[in-house]
């Protein structure tokens, strides 16, 4: 590593700041609350890059971390110095005393997001109501904090380029946990009270390892990783065996990471946007199956896609 990039490697480090809240006794949830509260806080001040709230690792441990990233290592001291946060440390002195709490402060980058299920949610708020919304989104994210399987949410607010667009990414441990809370009548009337200030709101589920190519809608579970791999090598199969026949001998003369990068350019295009699409359409009561979706669909659907890969097997055994 050079000079210029340690250097640069240090600065990145600087400018995540870490609030460790230890709940000893009393109500946790009162304490995630304070924690949401003081992360609304730095976004607010528009120092804050980025922020995430991260729970406890085990039932036992009973600690919460707020990750903020500032945009600058000296807006970290004058974020330390805001009258805002010096008011929310004091509210918790005498719990501090009484040692039903303990609160650390650290400078580091050792911190990553966690949780197995994610929701990236992008919304748009009207011109003129950042201050409500930005009042909204502190109750919003203390009620997801509290629920049973939470692992933690990204928060990125608006910036110069992207003013009104706020990014948040929540994480579950599970899809059913995921479920529960989009579900939820709080989440509902929170949503509700939100409606006035927000022009759109877009989701994107990540609950798989194929979220590009399987879409899943808001609250609704991602299909197992392997029906998807099964449809996403029954759609690129055909593709790469045809670039091997016809394409490859076409890119001879080619540097061998040129011509692979040109064939897998081609190969994930045609499965993005052309197989994959085909293949959902048709499967779908096989990948997102409903309450009152027949038990035989899904062994019936498998042996057509078994019986499928056998024939295309066999047709490209003849052609190529």
């Amino acid at each position: 590593m050079t000079q210029s990039s340690a250097q640069s490697a240090q600065s990145a480090d600087h400018t995540v700041h870490l609030t460790k809240l230890s709940v000893k006794s009393g109500d946790a949830g009162e304490h995630v609350d304070w924690l949401t509260r003081l992360m609304m806080v730095g976004i607010g001040r528009g120092a804050v890059l980025s922020a995430e709230v991260i729970p406890p690792s085990s039932p036992d441990e009973k600690v919460w971390t707020l990750v903020q990233r500032f945009h600058d290592p000296r807006l970290i001291e004058e974020w330390q110095a805001n009258s805002e946060r010096l008011k929310l440390l004091d509210e918790l002195t005498p719990k501090i005393k009484e040692n039903e709490i303990a609160i650390t402060e650290a400078v580091s980058s050792a911190y990553g997001t966690v949780g197995s299920v994610a929701v990236a949610i992008v919304t748009h708020v009207k011109p003129g109501q950042e201050t409500t919304y930005h009042e909204f989104e502190k109750e919003f994210q203390s009620a997801q904090a509290r629920r049973r399987g939470y692992r933690g949410v990204y928060l990125q607010p608006p910036t110069k380029k992207t003013p009104g667009l706020w990014t948040t990414l929540i994480r579950f441990d599970s899809p059913d946990a995921l479920d529960e809370w989009f579900v939820s009548d709080e989440r509902k009337k929170l949503l509700a009270l939100a409606e006035p200030v927000v022009s759109s709101t877009e989701f994107q589920s990540v609950t798989g390892s194929f979220p590009g190519w399987i879409p899943v809608k808001e609250g609704q579970k991602g299909p197992p990783n392997w029906k998807t791999a099964m449809l996403v090598l029954f759609g690129l199969y055909p593709i790469v065996m045809l670039e091997i026949r016809f394409l490859n001998p076409q890119m001879h003369s080619l540097n061998s990471a040129v011509a692979n990068f040109i064939g897998n350019s081609i190969s994930v295009a045609l499965t993005t946007w052309v197989t994959m699409p085909l293949l959902i359409k048709v499967f779908t009561p096989w990948l997102f199956p409903k309450k009152d979706t027949p038990p035989w669909v899904s062994p019936v659907s498998l042996s057509v896609l078994v019986l499928l890969f056998a024939l295309e097997i066999a047709l490209l055994w003849r052609l190529l």
